[in-house]
């Protein structure tokens, strides 16, 4: 699927769940950069599966993230997780180079509902100043909150 940004489009291979169940969804992104930056719903919310109990999820929490985001000069090769607001989206976490964080340890960071507005859904972002070519992949364990 591709995001359309002017006239040339980001190369977006998924999201895609790689595994979900009452508890937790896993779930993957491959995102090469056109250069024109772009944004894309990494965890809709309202597309997950209810729980056994038919309760719909409301909110996801970050557990564990592994990236890579390569190719760029270094200065322009990260991305980002954002909690969706219509008010401006709320900043999870900026990717940078390659890495794993368990942030399970402390319960992970939690959906941020701060504004009245929060969509609950998670975006993958990459930045305006990304070099087109840069390849993003993103793999994020979150819990589901009902």
């Amino acid at each position: 699927f591709l995001i359309k940004e002017g006239n040339m489009a980001d190369t977006v291979t998924g999201p895609t769940i790689l595994q979900q169940n009452d508890k937790r969804v896993v779930i993957k992104i491959v995102n090469q950069s056109d250069g024109n930056g772009g944004t894309t719903v990494f965890a809709d919310v309202s597309a997950l599966a209810a729980n056994k109990n038919g309760q719909s999820v409301t909110t996801v929490s970050l557990q564990r993230v592994w990236w890579s985001c390569a190719n760029g000069d270094g200065g322009d090769s990260f991305a980002r997780l954002d909690y969706e607001d219509s008010d401006g989206d709320i900043p999870i976490a900026t990717l940078v180079d390659s890495g794993y964080w368990d942030l399970r340890e402390f319960g992970g960071i939690p959906a941020n509902t701060t504004s009245n507005s929060n969509q609950n859904d998670v975006n993958f972002v990459v930045p305006g100043a990304a070099d087109s070519g840069n390849t993003y992949t993103v793999i994020a364990e979150f819990i589901k909150n009902y």
